[in-house]
Formats: structure tokens, sequence, C-alpha cells
């Protein structure tokens, strides 16, 4: 059992509810509980933890001895998978599919999603960055994805399991260097759905878009030599080797891959 401890002391409401949102939309499957340490003098965060606030990970509540904490007991991981109630997506249309997932595109309403993708530390260890994204940079990030689908009609699109709904993570295209149809192919994948198949599936489904919608020319990947999965993709799609560039921040030459028509 682990238990992860938020201190709100000296914080608002609204931002609170943030701290709270952050921590919960990010936090690791190995954590059962949430301590949260708010206080009692003013009442005002304790109604608000212990009256007002709600999210989907959480299964109840238990008031601590101190008047001061209140614990958070979270949902196991097959618990919220299994839930109807807090399902990730129930409604959204779907651009496109593949066997098991559903790809739709980024709204500006999709920032908790943002950050539970891009501030998972696990999920960008691989990416040319260091630790992950910071909440700045997650909101410039989803501005991106906004803007490459107004410019270009792609982006890095949701995905979302067919069959349950949940949240899998996103895979798509970039910046296609100046609108000349070479395609840079990306696919994030949340942690606890690496070894499934979905990333593969996904990066098989985007490929065809790009080529048979996009009229794409050639679509290239770029990935840490140490990324066993995507080393894995690119051999099953025969990826080939372009060019390997330096990255100062992670010290290794990242791979180039393309795919040509």
């Amino acid at each position: 059992m682990k238990t992860y401890r938020v201190d709100l002391h000296g914080l608002t409401v609204i931002e609170s509810k943030i701290e709270l949102n952050h921590i919960l939309d990010s936090l690791s499957w190995d954590y059962t509980d949430v301590l949260v340490v708010h206080g009692y003098h003013s009442h005002i965060l304790m109604d608000f933890v212990r009256n007002e606030y709600k999210h989907k990970r959480i299964k109840r509540l238990v008031y601590s001895l101190n008047p001061g904490d209140t614990s958070f007991i979270l949902k196991t991981k097959k618990e919220f998978e299994n839930n109807e109630e807090y399902k990730e997506e129930k409604s959204r249309k779907y651009i496109f599919e593949s066997e098991r997932m559903g790809f739709a595109r980024w709204q500006k309403t999709d920032l908790a999603l943002a950050r539970k993708l891009w501030m998972n530390r696990e999920m960008c260890e691989y990416l040319d960055i260091e630790g992950a994204y910071s909440r700045q940079e997650v909101q410039a990030r989803l501005r991106e994805e906004l803007t490459n689908e107004e410019k270009y009609h792609a982006q890095h699109w949701l995905l979302f399991d067919n069959t349950k709904k949940f949240f899998v993570g996103c895979c798509g295209f970039g910046d296609n260097r100046g609108n000349t149809r070479y395609y840079d192919l990306e696919v994030y994948i949340l942690p606890e759905y690496w070894n499934r198949g979905y990333g593969k599936e996904a990066v098989k489904r985007v490929i065809d878009y790009g080529f048979e919608q996009l009229d794409a020319r050639s679509i290239t990947i770029t990935y840490h030599p140490e990324n066993t999965a995507m080393e894995k993709i690119a051999e099953a799609f025969e990826f080939k080797l372009m060019d390997e560039v330096y990255s100062p921040v992670k010290k290794v030459f990242m791979k180039i891959c393309e795919l040509s028509k």
C-alpha cells in the first residue's frame, strides 16, 4: 500500500481543486490512497475537501482522528475501468477507428487528458525532455494540437478503447514540414496500457490514414535508441533508418526512420 500526501495549507479553494485534479489525474495506480492535509481552523478547505470535491478516481473518504486531515481511498485500476459512471469518454465522435480503438480530435476542454498523458514521467521517459512536461508546456502542447488540425488536418489524435471507452493515449502527426506532405508520426500510450499492442495498432491505422487520406509522401518516426517498443514498431512496418541526431538532453543519438510510398 502506498499513500500520497498533499498539503493544501495556504491555497484557495480554486487552487486546491487545481492541485488535487493534477495529482489524481497523473497519480500512478500503485497508490491506494491520498492523505489530504487541509487544516480545520477556518473550515473552508475542510468543507470543500469533504463535501464538495469530486474526482473519478476517489472511491470513498475516510476522516482521520485529526480534523485537519482527510484520506481519499482510491479505486484500483480494475475498479476504475469497470465503473460505467466514470468512463473517460461516452459520446465523443471518432474520425476513424482501428480494431480496438477510436481516434478523436483534441478539444479545448481536454486539458485534463493532456495533463494525464504528458505530465506522466514514466510515459515521458524516452522523450527528448527532462522529466515530464510542466503545466504551461502541456497547455502549449494542447494549443499546438488544435493549430495543427486547422493547418494540416492532422494532429496526434486521442485514442479511446472502443469497448470500455477509457483513454489510452494519442497517436498521429505533428508538423508536416511546411505543408509538403512529409509527416512526422508520434505515438504516446499511458504506461498502464503498455504491452497490450495498443501502440502498434494505433501506428498501423495512422500510417494507413496518412497515405490514403492525407496523401503523405513519406512518414518519419524519431525515437530514443533504448525505446524497444518503438524499435519493434519500426521494424514491423519496415521503416528505414535515415539518420541519427544527437540529443544534448538525453545524451544519445535519436534514431530517425522513414517509410515512403
